[in-house]
């Protein structure tokens, strides 16, 4: 598995697919130089936004009840682990702990970390996974140093958008299908 690294939220804006889509961008810590992007949907991005610009809901959303119900609870959210990318898919675990018993659910990345950064657990990736998928962070950075998400190479966008396609043409996702191809053809035009 390697060495677990401690990512942080670095920034999360619209994707170049569509109304429907949101690029979130994590990059490691402490003394490491790289970072991905990761494709979410808007629901999760709203959840991930509101937290982080401290938007109270009058209501909870289900991330916040999902988050509370664990409050009321024995279980401590011990980690969020960023664990495989497949097929230009993320995959993420829970990581909790019961009375003493580890507890690991598979959970969708977005998920996972909205709800993570409610219950202020770590975000993580094995060195192994990172080193796989990174992108360096001085390609992302300009002359002051600010994360810009529109400099993520071009290949690394188009690769991103094809695995989104093939994922919602396998989910029967026609409307979203249709926006990802529309993109793509622009992209490579």
């Amino acid at each position: 598995m390697g060495e677990l690294i401690k990512l942080r939220v670095v920034s999360l804006s619209p994707s170049a697919a569509g109304a429907s889509s949101y690029i979130l961008f994590l990059q490691a810590e402490k003394g490491e130089s790289v970072g991905f992007p990761m494709v979410i949907g808007i629901s999760e991005a709203q959840a991930i936004s509101m937290f982080m610009e401290d938007v109270i809901p009058a209501r909870p959303m289900t991330h916040d009840l999902f988050a509370n119900f664990i409050k009321q609870t024995t279980v401590l959210v011990s980690f969020i682990e960023i664990s495989s990318f497949k097929d230009g898919v993320f995959f993420a675990k829970i990581h909790m702990n019961k009375d003493g018993e580890s507890i690991v659910l598979d959970a969708r990345p977005s998920d996972s970390i909205a709800i993570g950064l409610r219950l202020n657990a770590d975000i993580v990736i094995s060195d192994t996974l990172l080193n796989e998928i990174a992108i360096p962070m001085e390609v992302l950075q300009d002359e002051d140093d600010e994360i810009e998400i529109q400099k993520i190479p071009k290949s690394q966008v188009i690769s991103t958008l094809e695995s989104s396609l093939e994922k919602a043409l396998a989910d029967e996702n026609y409307e979203e299908a249709a926006k990802l191809r529309d993109q793509l053809n622009k992209l490579i035009k």
